[in-house]
């Protein structure tokens, strides 16, 4: 538990950070508490993906490990195990649905599926610190599940036409920003072994 909370500071913190220094872009806007509490969901899911699902090295594994893992499969479809397919694509289907519903930028097919490959490959990259295997076919069914959780977002704005009217954001890249922000703030700040020697 203590691990936990630890990672998910890590995560949070450079998040929090730019929030306070980029305030001024939104105060005084509607709906911007809304619109920092819909943040915070999404950087929490974005954690659960990145640190509990994935399971993301850090430099201090590298460290500890002295080189990279060289286990790499760039084999479409050759893993086993059809559950594994299955996981990869419900882990993304959040971010295909957060994404358009929290930012007005995000309402396009190609831009989101550019974040949830962004994302799934830095996941991917940072395995290699900590000796777990870095395969292509989690890239590509994490991608597909981004493509399906934003045809759900399309599915459900035809039903609730009126959500997300009143969307406000700091920029255009402020997922982007949470996503980036999160992943270094594990990578380069999170080492367990500061609480266990």
């Amino acid at each position: 538990m203590g691990l936990n909370i630890y990672a998910l500071l890590c995560f949070l913190l450079p998040n929090t950070i730019w929030i306070a220094c980029n305030r001024k872009k939104i105060k005084g806007r509607a709906h911007v508490i809304r619109h920092i509490i819909w943040c915070y969901i999404f950087m929490f899911y974005c954690f659960l993906a990145v640190y509990d699902a994935a399971g993301i090295g850090t430099v201090w594994d590298l460290i500890s490990y002295g080189k990279l893992d060289d286990t790499i499969n760039l084999i479409p479809f050759s893993s086993e195990g059809a559950m594994t397919y299955v996981l990869n694509v419900f882990m993304f289907m959040p971010l295909g649905f957060l994404l358009p519903l929290i930012w007005e930028s995000f309402r396009n097919c190609k831009k989101v599926l550019i974040v949830g490959f962004g994302m799934s490959l830095a996941i991917e990259v940072c395995q290699l610190f900590c000796y777990r295997a870095t395969d292509v076919d989690d890239l590509i069914m994490n991608t597909l599940g981004t493509l399906v959780g934003y045809l759900i977002w399309l599915l459900y704005k035809r039903v609730f036409q009126k959500i997300g009217t009143k969307a406000i954001q700091i920029c255009d890249k402020e997922a982007v920003i949470y996503i980036t922000l999160g992943i270094l703030g594990i990578v380069l700040c999170y080492n367990w072994r500061l609480l266990y020697g």
